[in-house]
Formats: C-alpha cells, sequence, structure tokens
C-alpha cells in the first residue's frame, strides 16, 4: 500500500483522506488499525499541514459524489478503491457499511463491479502475503548464511 502508483494533486490526496475518515468512521468505532492507517496515509502524502486544518469528511453517501469530484482518472479511482479495500480488510472486520462505501464510491467513479472484485482479490492476496512474511521474519528456524 505505501507505493506511490499514481501522481496524486493535493486536491486527489484530500479526497483519500476524507474517504478514509469516512469509512473509519462507518462502523461507529473506528480501531487503532484504523487510525494508524490513516495517519501513515497522511504522513506518506506530506500535505502542507494548512490544508488539514479545515478538513472536511462525508456525512453522508449523499455527498460522495461532490467529494469525490478531483478523482478524474481512471489509475487515480483504481488507486484510491485499492486504498479503501485495504483500509477495509486490515483489521479483519470488513463491515457491510464499509462495504456499501466502496461500492458507492466504485459507481460515482465509474468502475464496474468486475474491476471492484478484482482489486478486493488484490488486496486480499496482498494482506496474505504481508501476514506470511511477517511470519516468516519471526520464525526461529530463519538462517542466514
Amino acid at each position: 500500500m505505501f507505493y506511490n502508483p499514481v501522481n496524486l494533486t493535493d486536491s486527489q490526496k484530500l479526497v483519500y483522506i476524507r474517504m478514509l475518515i469516512f469509512l473509519a468512521k462507518s462502523d461507529k468505532n473506528p480501531n487503532f488499525i484504523e487510525k494508524d492507517f490513516i495517519k501513515k496515509i497522511i504522513a506518506r502524502f506530506q500535505l502542507n499541514p494548512a490544508l488539514m486544518q479545515n478538513l472536511t469528511v462525508p456525512n453522508d453517501f449523499d455527498d460522495l459524489p461532490i467529494v469525490l469530484q478531483p478523482i478524474n482518472n481512471y489509475a487515480v479511482a483504481v488507486d484510491l478503491l485499492h486504498c479503501l479495500w485495504f483500509a477495509t480488510s486490515i483489521d479483519s472486520k470488513i463491515s457491510d457499511e464499509e462495504v456499501r462505501i466502496i461500492r458507492c464510491a466504485a459507481k460515482i467513479l465509474g468502475i464496474d463491479d468486475d474491476t471492484l472484485l478484482k482489486i478486493n482479490d488484490f488486496v486480499l492476496d496482498e494482506i496474505m502475503f504481508i501476514e506470511r512474511t511477517h511470519e516468516i521474519l519471526k520464525s526461529s528456524e530463519i538462517r542466514f548464511a
């Protein structure tokens, strides 16, 4: 997740942050992992702190078309949905409301269900890879020559 596959404008970066906060709040109890993930994204984006001071977050689904307006091309739309799926999946508690938010965002951005499913499958593969790598690195049976 912490690579830069596409170049983002500041307004697009703010969309990511707004959507991540909206997603985290959707289950009424954002946990430490979700909050930490958002903090890491904010740090990665290196935004001017002044931009963050008046950050507004969507109140409901009706706000999403306006919030998502800066996402103006396919690559950025796919990357945003990847980020949202990853954020939703990292705590292993995917709520119906989180899925609803991602599906709504995909529809607004013109991303079809097949592509959304592929993004989700990719995220699940990423998480399994991270978990397996973590297990291997913790293993006492690793021998370095």
